[in-house]
């Protein structure tokens, strides 16, 4: 491949093996290298309105949006950008979830992080992702609206009932949503606890309709 100047000098600069498989990765889709990009595939049906998620979730959500299943090159690249700190990461995979057709919404509104977890991980992923997907759908983004105020253990390493009480009054909100249509966007679901949380104290302030969307689902 035949590069141009500045191209050239971002491998230079950015010169990287892709994390994933060990190739060489170009400097437009660094870390992950292309090849891996490409086995992302996306869901055939993005939407869905039922499934086997935590009891409460079709209670408070309306629907999900996901781009793809989690597991392989997805997983991989969530764990980077979540737990490795690859920030760069959040702009790509906020690409990919924005070629997802839409819910028509008011607002999208992230699902947060506590002030603790924020400061030690530096950035928010459901908000980097929210971000993205505000410029590329041109919807309104808030995120003040809602905010985790009890610091939980990871969900990860609970049942589903101790992810039920671990998030018990985890968030709150911070205004009135007025009859707004909110989409509520995080990285994965995988019970659903933390989504159908947050949606609960959403309707309570007074969203009209809460839709779920993630990056990947379980």
């Amino acid at each position: 491949m035949k590069l141009s100047l500045r191209s050239f000098l971002y491998e230079l600069i950015f010169n990287q093996k892709c994390p994933i498989c060990g190739k060489q990765s170009y400097w437009q889709v660094a870390p992950i290298c292309s090849d891996c990009w490409a086995k992302i595939k996306p869901l055939e049906v993005n939407k869905i309105t039922k499934g086997a998620f935590h009891k409460d979730f079709w209670k408070y959500i309306s629907a999900l949006y996901s781009y793809s299943n989690y597991e392989g090159t997805i997983k991989e690249a969530i764990h980077l950008f979540k737990y490795l700190q690859l920030k760069r990461l959040g702009k790509q995979l906020g690409k990919l979830l924005s070629k997802i057709e839409p819910p028509t919404v008011d607002i999208l509104i992230p699902v947060p992080l506590h002030i603790k977890k924020l400061r030690k991980r530096e950035f928010n992923q459901s908000a980097i992702l929210a971000k993205e997907l505000s410029k590329v759908w041109k919807f309104p983004l808030d995120l003040d609206c809602l905010l985790k105020i009890k610091n939980t253990k990871e969900q990860t390493l609970l049942t589903e009932a101790e992810r039920k009480e671990n998030l018990k009054n985890a968030f709150i909100a911070t205004k009135n949503l007025n009859n707004l249509k909110v989409a509520l966007v995080d990285d994965v679901v995988t019970t659903g606890c933390t989504l159908a949380e947050c949606a609960k104290v959403l309707k309570k302030i007074g969203a009209h309709t809460v839709y779920a969307i993630t990056l990947a689902r379980a």
